[in-house]
C-alpha cells in the first residue's frame, strides 16, 4: 500500500460537524480525520465483504 496522503476538502453541513465535534470531545476519537479515515475503511470493507458474497 502507498504511502503517499490525499487531502480531501469536502463541504458538511454544520448539524454533522457539530456531531462528530461533540463525539470526539468524548475521546471516541482524537480528530476528525482518524474518525473520517476509520468510516471510511470499515465502509469499504463491508461493501467489499457484500461484493464476495454476491
Amino acid at each position: 500500500m502507498s504511502k503517499s496522503v490525499k487531502r480531501w476538502n469536502i463541504p458538511v453541513p454544520e448539524h454533522l460537524d457539530q456531531q462528530l465535534e461533540e463525539y470526539i470531545a468524548k475521546d471516541a476519537f482524537k480528530t476528525k480525520s482518524e474518525f473520517i479515515r476509520t468510516a471510511v475503511r470499515d465502509r469499504l470493507e463491508a461493501e467489499r465483504k457484500k461484493l464476495e458474497a454476491s
